[in-house]
């Protein structure tokens, strides 16, 4: 799954020229933390909340509203963005999980997303991400869930779904997890049927230990 398949495409951005006060105002009223500054449609910065603030003057709490928003009004955005900021950005043609491994690497949210020529194309986010992993998993589809231990050896996923192919049912997702203390992997297995315990059975014949299974049908 590439980014631009998952990523937002209606941007809110900002120009360097702009006020914090504009700044502010966007912020609020998008309920947004981070807005990508552009200059002729290329990416040059991130302002954050904490840049706003930070670019606060000092005096600024004992200031009435009208002098608090004068200020705001003379300082341009490009003031308040970090003298040395490293852009964290990816490809639209990208895959989705590199997005989360930037994401977390850097303890960020959201990523904003260019093209190869360095325009700012959309952004992708946290909410993007956990929407794919649902999608992959097929949480929100009907029909069954199985959890299958699998031994580290070649042939076994083919094996299992020649079991399930001989039960006429169709696989929806399949998903491999990797082992956390042994040499044991997982496979999570949706399946389009809830009668599910004549395939369970079928494993548990063949020498497989199914973890868990449940019907989700509707």
């Amino acid at each position: 799954m590439r980014i631009n398949e998952r990523m937002n495409k209606e941007l809110t951005v900002i120009g360097r020229n702009e006020t914090l006060e504009t700044a502010m105002k966007i912020m609020r009223d998008k309920g947004i933390r981070h807005l990508p500054v552009v200059d002729g449609g290329k990416l040059t910065g991130i302002l954050t909340i904490s840049d706003v603030r930070r670019a606060m003057p000092s005096q600024v709490s004992t200031l009435d509203v009208h002098e608090a928003t004068y200020l705001f009004d003379r300082v341009k955005v490009k003031d308040a963005l970090p003298e040395h900021q490293k852009l964290i950005t990816i490809e639209s043609d990208d895959f989705i999980e590199e997005a989360a491994l930037l994401m977390r690497a850097y303890k960020i949210s959201s990523l904003p997303v260019v093209d190869k020529d360095g325009a700012l194309v959309g952004i992708i986010t946290e909410s993007n991400i956990f929407d794919a992993f649902v999608e992959l998993l097929g949480v929100s589809s009907s029909g069954s869930r199985l959890t299958v231990a699998l031994p580290d050896k070649p042939g076994v996923l083919a094996e299992i779904t020649n079991i399930i192919q001989k039960a006429e049912v169709n696989i929806v997702r399949i998903a491999v997890f990797p082992p956390s203390n042994d040499s044991t992997y997982e496979a999570v297995i949706r399946l389009a049927t809830g009668d599910i315990d004549p395939i369970v059975e079928m494993l548990r014949l063949h020498g497989y230990n199914v973890l868990s299974s449940k019907n989700y049908a509707r």
